[in-house]
């Protein structure tokens, strides 16, 4: 009996950590949202982009979202257009 319960909770373990390294493994990439500029605004875009990382995310109700933003948000970047 004793082996019994032991194999069945290793084989629990076993099927526990594969689930857990397999979630591990298929992260998607993190999208990344591209804000296309002319040249000369470029510098503004990316400083306008870290006054708003440094503001607290909020839902539409204005009620603060707990989360850590930088694995739950998409990326954002300044990138100068192609004309």
């Amino acid at each position: 009996m004793p082996r019994i319960a032991l194999a069945t909770l290793g084989l629990a373990s076993i099927a526990a950590a594969s689930i857990a390294a397999a979630g591990v493994l298929e992260r998607p990439e993190q999208d990344v949202i591209e804000i296309e500029v002319a040249l000369d605004e470029l510098k503004e875009c990316r400083e306008t982009l870290a006054q708003v990382a440094q503001m607290p995310a909020v839902s539409d109700n204005g009620s603060p979202i707990f989360f850590d933003s930088a694995q739950d948000l998409p990326g954002v970047r300044c990138v100068v257009a192609d004309v």
